[in-house]
């Protein structure tokens, strides 16, 4: 895939040698049939925002997959490699080296990565050209949901960044479906993480574990396949705005 043009930032769509060896669509390996999937249950939103970030310290890639719900295809996608903002250049090459070397993109990285206000500012405008959210009727997505593989993206990393950033948290982070708690009420059986739940299911894992936007994709794959087999998707988690750091959750059975 490129990760230039993920980020709307590749310059090289008139080179046929870069179009055939990188991949620029990319619901490619997110098409599913549905003709068959007479099991579908109906669902409370029209879309579901599917989230993965990246970045122990601070967030380094924030990547979201947006699937209708009623057709299970990919509509869009948002990326973003994300800069550090309290971290020293030394500090941010080490800590950028550490995560992406491996894969080989921490050159796409330095040439693109911005601040994570700039982020959210671009995520805001790409959920309004969606009709997903409106900041004048209160903030809150509309017949949409962040789908995540985990508590961990919106209960602790977005406060913690917003924080770094001195930004107050955006309204529409406030609640989310956690997958994994979806998983074990509807199987009936644990998985404790994307890959367990992968394996179980018969998916084959695409692309590089951590790289935000390969798991995002596999993420999207196990939504599809649960929505195929018939689950209900519902929100498993809210924030309380009166207390800072408190969360409600709303399955009795859920992965801790």
């Amino acid at each position: 895939m490129c990760l230039y043009h993920t980020q709307d930032r590749c310059t090289k769509m008139d080179d046929h040698t870069h179009l055939e060896k990188f991949n620029h669509d990319f619901a490619k390996d997110l098409r599913v049939n549905v003709v068959d999937a007479g099991r579908m249950s109906p669902q409370d939103m029209d879309y579901f925002l599917v989230l993965d970030l990246e970045g122990k310290v601070e967030i380094l890639e924030f990547p979201v997959l947006l699937l209708d719900a009623k057709t299970l295809a990919v509509v869009d996608l948002f990326h973003r490699f994300v800069r550090p903002s309290q971290m020293s250049d030394q500090r941010i090459n080490e800590y950028v080296e550490g995560k992406y070397g491996n894969f080989g993109v921490d050159r796409v990285w330095h040439d693109t990565a911005i601040s994570f206000n700039d982020t959210v500012d671009q995520f805001e405008g790409w959920l309004k050209k969606h009709r997903l959210w409106v900041k004048e009727q209160g903030g809150q997505l509309d017949r949409a949901a962040f789908v995540t593989c985990g508590n961990w993206d919106l209960k602790t990393k977005i406060p913690q960044q917003c924080w770094v950033s001195r930004m107050k948290p955006p309204p529409y982070f406030v609640e989310w479906i956690n997958l994994k708690d979806v998983y074990l009420n509807f199987y009936h059986r644990q998985a404790k993480g994307m890959m367990s739940m992968m394996s179980q299911l018969g998916i084959p894992v695409f692309g590089s574990h951590h790289l935000g936007i390969d798991d995002t994709k596999n993420i999207t794959r196990v939504l599809q396949q649960m929505l195929i087999d018939g689950a209900h998707m519902r929100i498993t988690a809210r924030r309380k705005p009166e207390f800072p750091g408190g969360v409600q959750f709303f399955f009795e059975d859920r992965i801790i």
